[in-house]
């Protein structure tokens, strides 16, 4: 645990949020390559619509370009958002995810070559377009000249204008400036803004505070899920709605250990019984140099079953924003 933490889980003095973390912003945009397929488009090329030619027509639109051309960049825009995910909470404003600190310079690193990628991969595709028409064409003549001939760009250069990457990094701005531009020469104007400053620290308070419930109960739910899986896995049984069990290999052992590691670094309100516990189980089963014949025995997985079991109970135990931590969090925890 770093030493901030440390000291916001040992006292009671105020956590302003956004010291301890910062909003991200994540806007990824494509050029569609699809138009409606009509029914007009139906009628003049006479096909039996069960029987459409399923590379270039696919629920009720025609591709532009093979379907694969594009979706090898959504699959890019899925790693990128599932990057920033990984280390981070929604916020619920401003369609934001809020991200701990000291993880923001390895989001923004992988958010950065993600977008490199990205890149490249547009650009390969417009020096390509032209080609790629040329297939469209020829593979389907008639599908071509009835219904796509016309709906393509004069300009595959103009294309790139429509795929966008950006990421925004921003905090709300605290009480203070609230306080601040509400100082005006004008009596009658000061008292109706100091009004409708108040009550807009009121509402981010609230918003704050929901935020601090939503992301500490994110956070236990995790955890709980965490023990579900272990034990499921140790124990040789289906988890969730799961119809076969899976076995306990030297990845899954691994995935449990990277889990802990990540409560740590995304633990920045100082849920230190949880953390605690989850430290003590990793040093005890889940040392670098264990593997999956290191639990067969009936007494170790016996004790790895009861250190989940007591795991999960705590984080269950104050998932709900009533929680008597959540809620003093709520009360510590400002703009």
């Amino acid at each position: 645990m770093n030493t901030a933490t440390q000291e916001q889980s040992t006292g009671t003095k105020p956590i302003n949020l956004f010291e301890v973390g910062c909003l991200v912003n994540l806007k990824i945009g494509m050029w569609s390559g699809r138009k409606m397929l009509t029914r007009s488009d139906l009628v003049r090329v006479g096909y039996d619509p069960d029987h459409l030619p399923a590379d270039v027509v696919n629920l009720g639109r025609k591709l532009m370009v093979p379907k694969s051309e594009l979706q090898s960049l959504t699959q890019i825009e899925q790693r990128a958002r599932k990057a920033l995910e990984r280390w981070s909470v929604p916020f619920g404003i401003a369609n934001a995810h809020f991200v701990p600190a000291t993880m923001l310079p390895t989001v923004e690193a992988q958010i950065a070559e993600l977008k490199e990628e990205f890149f490249q991969r547009v650009d390969s595709f417009i020096a390509r377009f032209d080609d790629l028409v040329s297939t469209v064409k020829s593979s389907h003549p008639d599908f071509w000249e009835k219904c796509l001939k016309g709906h393509y760009p004069h300009n595959p250069q103009a294309l790139r204008a429509k795929f966008t990457f950006e990421w925004y990094t921003f905090k709300i701005a605290g009480m203070g400036s609230i306080e601040e531009a509400s100082v005006t020469d004008i009596i009658a104007e000061q008292q109706v803004r100091d009004e409708r400053a108040s009550e807009l620290r009121a509402q981010m308070q609230t918003e704050v505070g929901k935020f601090v419930g939503e992301y500490v109960s994110s956070m236990r739910d995790e955890t709980t899920r965490f023990c579900d899986l272990m034990t499921a896995r140790i124990n040789g049984v289906p988890f969730g709605d799961e119809t076969d069990s899976k076995r306990l290999t030297p990845k899954s052992i691994a995935c449990f250990r990277k889990y802990v590691d990540r409560f740590l670094q995304m633990n920045i309100f100082g849920d230190k019984e949880i953390e605690d516990m989850l430290v003590q189980f990793r040093d005890t089963f889940l040392d670098h140099g264990v593997g999956p014949k290191d639990f067969e025995s009936a007494n170790i997985k016996s004790g790895v079953t009861k250190a989940l079991e007591a795991i999960r109970t705590k984080a269950a135990s104050e998932g709900a924003n009533s929680g008597q931590f959540i809620g003093e969090l709520k009360r510590r925890v400002t703009l």
